[in-house]
Parts: C-alpha cells; structure tokens; sequence
C-alpha cells in the first residue's frame, strides 16, 4: 500500500484479479467488445479460468492487441499498471472485503464495480469515487466509455477514491470497533 501513488490516466482499464468464476472477469472481458479503441484491458492475475478467457477473447477478436493478459504480477510492475490506468474494473460476485478496491483508490484510480459486488460497494460511491453498475458486459462498458470520454471526471473520482482510502488507518478501524 505504502508504494502506490497516483499516475497520469492511460488508456487501459485494468483488471487484478485471480481468473477464478467468482471473480468474474468475463464481464471484463466481454465488456471489452462496446468499448472502442484505443481504450485496452490489462488483465493482471492468473487461475483455472486463464484459458478460457484468453479464448474468448481471441473469439471476439479482442486478443492480444486490445485485451492484455499479463498474468501473476507483484511488486513494482503492478504499482505501476495502477499508476497509469484510466480506471480499474473489480466486479466480483459477493466478495468479500475487495482490498483491490482500496489498492486503485491509493493510486488515486476510479473503480468500476457492480450492484452484487459485495465488499467493494462498502467503499465505492456511484458518482463519488467510482462508477456502480448492474453485472452484465454493457453495463460495465458503458462505464469504461463513460470515464474514457471524460478524462476530468475519472480525476476528480480517482482522487476522492484516494482521500477515502487514505483515511483507513488502524486507528479508525479501532475507534470504530469500540464506538
């Protein structure tokens, strides 16, 4: 966390995430095919979905020059794919905490989440630092297209993701717990 910071607004949406079912990347991926060029998608993470998702994408016509995967990645590489992203897209079913949510909102990036996303929706704000939207492909590239025709609005939700982030500390979490 401590290595995050913020970074100019690229054109990729980036996607960390293991490629397991839950974690729902194929709406990434599907999402990718109503949004148009030059906006990419780098997919970070690998798991038992990884052939299938390279498939289809390579079926819509997507793979490798507009959907990226780039497989396990830690450390420095990653920081930097949060620095430049436009945004990132974190639409798991029911997950459970989402600390990608608070990683793109430290390096001052908007999260796309959806309605049924589960722990991201504990920090995601519609409209305030991020954008929230039903589970399904167009709905989430709507909202790519949304912050890719608007570069001012994903800095102004990028950095109020990164205010509310920063202001997680274990001091607040303690004050909470006891009040």
């Amino acid at each position: 966390a401590d290595t995050l910071h913020e970074g100019a607004f690229g054109d990729y949406v980036l996607v960390v995430a293991r490629l397991e079912p839950l974690k729902r990347v194929d709406l990434a991926v599907e999402a990718m095919a109503f949004v148009p060029p030059p906006i990419r998608l780098v997919v970070v993470g690998d798991g038992s979905q990884r052939e299938a998702l390279t498939r289809r994408a390579a079926a819509l016509g997507l793979a490798p020059e507009r959907i990226d995967f780039r497989g396990a990645m830690w450390g420095d590489a990653v920081v930097s794919l949060y620095a430049g992203a436009l945004a990132v897209l974190y639409a798991p079913f029911d997950e459970d905490y989402g600390y990608v949510t608070l990683e793109a909102f430290l390096a001052g990036k908007p999260v796309i989440t959806a309605t049924d996303s589960g722990g991201p929706l504990e920090f995601v704000v519609d409209g305030t630092n991020g954008l929230i939207r039903p589970p399904d492909a167009t709905s989430l590239a709507t909202a790519v297209n949304e912050l890719a025709a608007d570069r001012e609005r994903a800095t102004r939700l990028g950095r109020a993701g990164r205010l509310a982030a920063q202001a997680i500390t274990w001091d607040g979490v303690i004050d909470r717990l006891l009040a």
